[in-house]
């Protein structure tokens, strides 16, 4: 009996850590925030343009599950990373591509409300390159934390940011409908 419980345990160990694979891109099931929420992975998808995969977005969430109305109506901790695949992004495309999201999948009051915070977010993303991970973790009452390969670049204030941040992948017109649907979870 001590064996069978023996060679079982061994089999267990033996097996892979969870986490889930995207175009290459291993994502790590649960994450814990830098204010110790453990978020789930509720979904991750490719941001492909022009036959080109550019970066695998992933989207944590305290539950799995949610639809759209719900997370986007909810003031819960979240985290989106942006795993970089393509060789590199400029940062002039990466602030012109955050502009076009932010105006396309939100109202202009909330444009006009969170105006200063979306230039001081822009500000914050550096050129990506093959490799990089660019995350964006929100914490009720902290804000968003712009995290750049592991290092806070900077935070930028307001839920009714981070909202208006998951619009821009989740909205009605998302840089990608896959990508979209696999953040959802309807990969």
């Amino acid at each position: 009996m001590k064996r069978t419980w023996l060679i079982a345990l061994l089999v267990l160990l033996a097996l892979p850590a969870h986490a889930r694979t995207v175009e290459g891109v291993e994502l790590e099931e649960q994450v814990t925030t830098r204010g110790g929420a453990v978020l789930q992975l509720h979904g991750a998808g490719v941001r492909s343009k022009f036959f080109f995969d550019i970066y695998v977005g992933a989207l944590y969430l305290p539950a799995t599950g949610q639809d759209v109305t719900t997370i986007l109506g909810a003031d819960q901790p979240a985290r989106i990373e942006m795993h970089f695949v393509y060789s590199e992004v400029s940062q002039e495309k990466l602030a012109a591509a955050w502009r076009d999201g932010f105006k396309g999948n939100n109202d202009p009051e909330v444009l006009d409300t969170i105006g200063p915070e979306l230039e001081r977010f822009i500000g914050l993303f550096p050129t990506a390159v093959e490799g990089d991970v660019f995350a964006m973790e929100y914490l009720p009452g902290e804000g968003t934390a712009v995290i750049i390969n592991g290092d806070t670049a900077g935070t930028v204030g307001s839920d009714v940011f981070f909202n208006a941040l998951l619009g821009v992948f989740l909205g009605p017109e998302p840089p990608d409908d896959d990508l979209k649907a696999g953040m959802l979870g309807k990969d």
